[in-house]
C-alpha cells in the first residue's frame, strides 16, 4: 500500500471518530429532551393506589337531541365515554369513545333493554351497561382487574 493510501485511510478514521465524539457529545446535551421524559412502569401499590382514587361517578354531559321524543345523555368514565338515549323504553348506544390506552371489546348497540360497551385494557375490564328508567338512560358501571395466567 501506498504512502498516499494510508495517508487516506488514516484521514478517514480521524474524521469518522471525530464526527462519533461530536455526535455523542451533542446527544449528551440534548439528554432526554429528544425522547421525551423517561417511562418506568408503575408498581403495584402505585397501580393500587390509582385504582382507588379513580373515579366511579360518572359525569353526565348535557342532554342532546336523539331524535323526536328521545334524551341524550353523555356519560363519562376514566375509562371512556358513552352516549345514550332511550327508543321506545329501550336503551340505544349512540356513541362510545375508549380513553388512551384502552379499546372497545364488545358493544351491545340496541335497542334493547340493556345496552352496553366493553372498555378493556391491558390489566382493566370495565362494563358500562345502560338501560331507561322513565325515559332517561341510566348508566351502570361494572370494573375488574385481570391478572396474567403467566
Amino acid at each position: 500500500m501506498g504512502r498516499r493510501a494510508l495517508l487516506g485511510v488514516g484521514g478517514w478514521l480521524a474524521a469518522a471518530v471525530l464526527t462519533t465524539i461530536a455526535v455523542v457529545w451533542a446527544v449528551s446535551l440534548i439528554g432526554t429532551d429528544i425522547t421525551g421524559p423517561a417511562a418506568r412502569p408503575m408498581t403495584l401499590e402505585e397501580v393500587e393506589r390509582a385504582l382507588a382514587t379513580a373515579s366511579a361517578v360518572p359525569s353526565v354531559g348535557p342532554p342532546a337531541s336523539a331524535g323526536p321524543g328521545s334524551q341524550a345523555l353523555g356519560f363519562s368514565y376514566a375509562e371512556g365515554s358513552v352516549t345514550a338515549a332511550c327508543d321506545a323504553g329501550r336503551a340505544l348506544l349512540l356513541s362510545w369513545t375508549p380513553a388512551p390506552g384502552y379499546g372497545v371489546d364488545d358493544v351491545e348497540r340496541g335497542p334493547a333493554r340493556t345496552a352496553s360497551v366493553v372498555f378493556e385494557s391491558d390489566d382493566r375490564k370495565t362494563t358500562v351497561s345502560l338501560t331507561c328508567r322513565s325515559g332517561t338512560p341510566v348508566a351502570t358501571v361494572r370494573s375488574a382487574v385481570e391478572h396474567d395466567e403467566d
